[in-house]
Formats: C-alpha cells, structure tokens, sequence
C-alpha cells in the first residue's frame, strides 16, 4: 500500500477522522510494519502499552481474562488509549490468522502532535467526546441498576 492510502486507512479510526491528512501520511510513512503468526499476541492484557497497532490484514481474537471478547479485523486500532495515557493494555489480542500490522510508538505518536498541534488537538477532542460517550453509557446502566429490584427482594 501507498503512504497516502495508509494515512486513509487511518483516517477511518474514529481518533484520527478529522486528523490534516499530513499528519496522518507521516504518521503512516513512519510506522513499523509488524507480521504476526496464528496464535501470536499482537497486545498483552496487564502490560505496560508502548504501542498501538493497526491491523492493516488479518485477524486477532481480543480477551479479556479467559474471555473472548470480539473479533478484530482490518481497520481495527489496538491499544490506542493506553498506549496515549502510557496505561497497561485493558485486553490481548491473539492473531487468528497471519497478521499485518502498523505499529505506532507513543514516541511517534507525541512527535505528531508536537510537529501538526492541530493534530494533537483533533485528538484531544475525539477522546474527550469518546469519554463522554462512555460516561452517559454508564449513567444508563446506573439507571437501570438502581430501578432493577434488589436480588434480596426475590
């Protein structure tokens, strides 16, 4: 694939849709091309995120504990949140199949933001509308919790 079909391809991940193209293409141009064997972990729940990867071919079963959790496949972006905050990966993904794999660094990804700072900030606000997103699903759930009759009551 091209750099600017690459940069494409990231443009489709919800963090970066409204990314400068640029950005994306040396975002793109510099990340690592990593193949994985069926049955080899691409990220490992518990470990501290160094990376993030696109899965560019391929697929990758995601778990959480002992349990599967979904299926990965092109176009997925694994561990983006926590290679940002520098967390521990929430989930492992195991390749199903061989797998492709663009491998952007959090070093990367700051050089980005520090070169294209409307970069970093179109970034910013599609992870704080995520996060909000996130909040307003769990106040649903909340809700719901609190009108559910208690399991004594049965």
């Amino acid at each position: 694939m091209s750099v600017r079909a690459d940069a494409e391809s990231l443009r489709q991940i919800p963090i970066f849709r409204d990314c400068d193209p640029i950005a994306l293409q040396v975002m793109a141009f510099a990340a690592e091309r990593q193949n994985f064997l069926p049955g080899e972990t691409i990220i490992g729940q518990g470990k501290k995120a160094k990376s993030a990867y696109f899965l560019m071919s391929g697929s990758a079963k995601v778990i959480n504990g002992e349990n599967n959790v979904g299926e990965a496949q092109p176009g997925a972006f694994l561990g983006e949140l926590a290679m940002i905050s520098g967390a521990l990966y929430a989930v492992s993904a195991i390749a199903t199949t061989a797998v492709t794999a663009a491998r952007i660094d959090n070093a990367l990804f700051l050089r980005v933001a520090d070169e294209y700072p409307e970069f970093g900030k179109s970034v910013l606000h599609a992870l704080s509308r995520k996060l909000e997103l996130s909040v307003k699903e769990l106040d649903s759930i909340r809700g719901l919790l609190v009108k559910a009759r208690s399991f004594s009551d049965l």
